[in-house]
């Protein structure tokens, strides 16, 4: 299997962060997978990365999510919760958070959207301690990939 479930420190740490940064998320349905697999996209290693799910998917997930299913599906790679801090893993968590958006008038109410620029003016303020964290992550799961290839 390509995925596994996350175990429950990270949901426990998504409700923490919901209620302190996101409290319009409080109905939303979001299915939280690690990726057993290397994420990349355009040669660079995606550490989340938050999905809407196909129509089949939300009717398969039905019975789990009450509703209509999942309103999103979040991956995490599954170096990034074995091996980091809690701290990076929210700052992870959060920035995927950030890109849902709520629309209290539209019949559906949770969107997509991209970012402001290469991160989200709130998440900047957030982690002004550690400007660089994305990068810094991604540069220690990448090692974390290569050193487990040399050892094969």
């Amino acid at each position: 299997m390509k995925f596994d479930e996350v175990p429950e420190s990270i949901e426990n740490l998504f409700n923490k962060i919901k209620k302190e940064h996101f409290p319009y998320l409080a109905n939303a349905q979001i299915l939280f997978l690690v990726s057993k697999k290397k994420m990349m996209t355009k040669g660079r290693i995606v550490l989340g990365k938050i999905v809407k799910p196909s129509a089949l998917v939300r009717y398969l997930s039905r019975n789990e999510a009450p509703e209509d299913g999942y309103d999103f599906i979040m991956y995490l790679d599954h170096k990034l919760v074995a091996v980091c801090e809690e701290t990076d893993i929210e700052r992870v968590l959060r920035h995927e958070l950030r890109h849902i958006f709520f629309d209290s008038d539209s019949r559906n109410p949770y969107k997509l959207i991209d970012h402001d620029f290469s991160d989200f003016y709130d998440e900047v303020e957030l982690n002004k301690d550690d400007p660089n964290w994305a990068n810094r992550l991604a540069r220690t799961v990448s090692l974390i990939y290569e050193q487990e290839k040399d050892q094969r």
